[in-house]
């Protein structure tokens, strides 16, 4: 991140709505990027008031936009881009009432300069997308903002689609483990197009006795990938929400088995290579999210096929020219030296929890709820030594062939 992304932007200019459960305005890590934002769950707030018990929407926040205050000393992925705070759930919200606020929440992020919706929440789709969700996300593309959402943690329980991962128009996020490979309660399913680290992420709570070394989760995937959104948006000013997404999709690095597969899309972003325009999009290479705005779903009903059209030969040619060519390549280079990098930089020794926090001693059920797919910590960590500091680390990395000293 130092050396390739952050000379070139830290995420200047740009404004990523969190849709989630409010941000606590008083957290160092986060403060001095918070906006005010809004609350369409009824709580009457400006969003900067985080009312999950652990804090969900703080922690996606710095995330994306942490500035290395605070005891943890925590940096985002985009430390000057700005948060737009948008309670969603009020914290208490169940996932069949979550479609509404969503909803206008979306909405309400477009109206106040959002170029970046972050949406690190889920709840089954058991209709489709829910026609309000859909008609809001319609309007988010219309006015050019991207939108991204985790894909869901029950990849491997009952594996359900879940909006708004599923929606077509938002950019489906999966995750994978310190192997680049995908985390084993991904969701599977065709909506995924990109995947993001998403295993031992460290990040805050709600407060600062609050703090969470290895967070699990396809939350903390999609919230990484806001934060590349923003530097590609700061990077790129006068490019289209639609090219941005294209580009994170079709410059990630392919993982798990050659071409696009159910669990981490086509692969995990690559930053540096999707905000600089010299490295080339393939022609006919699929934009999934856009492509399916495409295939005759209705907007306002939202009603889904249930499979995506064939493309057409050229496409699918190119498309198979391309696995083809990153196939020899992986392994001209040999595949394991290319995906074992790492992309989380983890503190020296972990903060242990404190507080009113979730009960850790065991795996926590892992049906989303309206605040899914987060997936807390599932060990009690260790008291840090005396000046732990995080200061000078951020929270992701591009795969370890992007790095200088390794080419």
């Amino acid at each position: 991140m130092e050396q390739r992304i952050w000379p070139t932007t830290q995420g200047e200019g740009v404004t990523v709505a969190v849709l989630d459960s409010g941000v606590n305005g008083a957290m160092p890590e986060i403060a001095g990027a918070l906006l005010p934002g809004g609350d369409t769950s009824g709580r009457g707030t400006d969003g900067r008031t985080d009312f999950h018990k652990t804090g969900h929407g703080t922690s996606m926040s710095v995330l994306i936009a942490g500035q290395g205050g605070g005891r943890t000393r925590l940096v985002g992925i985009a430390p000057r881009s700005k948060i737009l705070p948008v309670d969603v759930t009020g914290g208490t919200i169940t996932t069949d009432q979550l479609a509404s606020p969503l909803a206008a929440g979306i909405r309400f992020a477009v109206d106040h300069g959002a170029q970046v919706i972050n949406m690190s929440l889920a709840a089954p789709a058991t209709a489709g997308c829910p026609s309000a969700v859909m008609s809001a996300i319609a309007y988010a593309v219309e006015h050019d903002v991207v939108l991204i959402a985790g894909a869901g943690n029950t990849g491997d329980t009952d594996n359900s689609a879940e909006f708004p991962a599923m929606c077509p128009g938002v950019l489906a996020v999966g995750a994978t483990d310190k192997n680049s490979q995908p985390w084993k309660r991904t969701q599977a399913q065709d909506y995924v197009s990109v995947a993001a680290p998403g295993v031992d992420i460290p990040t805050t709570g709600k407060n600062v006795n609050y703090y969470y070394p290895h967070s699990d989760g396809t939350s903390d995937s999609a919230a990484l990938v806001s934060g590349a959104a923003a530097l590609v948006r700061s990077a790129n000013p006068t490019m289209p929400a639609r090219e941005v997404v294209h580009r994170l999709i079709a410059t990630a690095l392919d993982v798990n088995t050659p071409g696009p597969d159910a669990q981490t899309g086509y692969g995990i972003v690559r930053i540096n290579r999707a905000m600089d325009p010299a490295y080339r999009v393939p022609a006919g290479f699929p934009n999934p999210p856009y492509d399916r705005l495409g295939e005759g779903r209705n907007p306002k009903s939202g009603t889904p096929r249930a499979t995506a059209p064939p493309p057409d030969s050229s496409d699918g040619a190119s498309l198979g020219l391309v696995v083809l060519i990153i196939v020899v390549a992986l392994v001209a280079c040999v595949l394991a030296a290319l995906i074992v990098g790492r992309f989380v930089r983890r503190a020296a020794q972990p903060r242990g929890l404190t507080g009113d926090g979730p009960d850790v001693t065991s795996d926590p059920p892992h049906r989303p709820t309206a605040l899914g797919p987060l997936d807390p910590s599932s060990r009690r960590d260790p008291v840090p030594p005396a000046g732990f500091d995080r200061s000078t680390r951020p929270t992701f990395e591009p795969p370890r062939e992007d790095h200088p000293s390794d080419e």
